[in-house]
């Protein structure tokens, strides 16, 4: 499942549970939490496992919100891919 993000402000987050991510957008990023502290994980680096709501994800000077029509949690220890490509940021899940 693939969950895109772009520059248009939202309200939706994206909830993972012990999801592990990988960063191959080219930049290093920033998780922006709902009640937690932010998590910057570098160009081409691997998160450990990560629970904790996203309200957005911020690359350069941009922050990134989610497409998504709902709140949306991401299954049990999940993998997830971050791509960048035309102004959209993408969440590839995998279970």
């Amino acid at each position: 499942m693939n969950i895109c993000f772009t520059e248009t402000p939202s309200r939706k987050t994206v909830k993972p549970s012990k999801t592990i991510f990988l960063n191959n957008t080219g930049g290093d990023v920033t998780f922006k939490f709902v009640t937690a502290p932010d998590l910057v994980l570098g160009a081409y680096t691997i998160s450990n496992g990560v629970s904790a709501a996203i309200d957005c994800i911020r690359q350069g000077e941009k922050d990134y919100y989610s497409c998504h029509s709902q709140n949306f949690a991401i299954p049990g220890d999940s993998t997830a891919v971050l791509t960048l490509s035309n102004s959209v940021l993408t969440m590839a899940i995998s279970t």
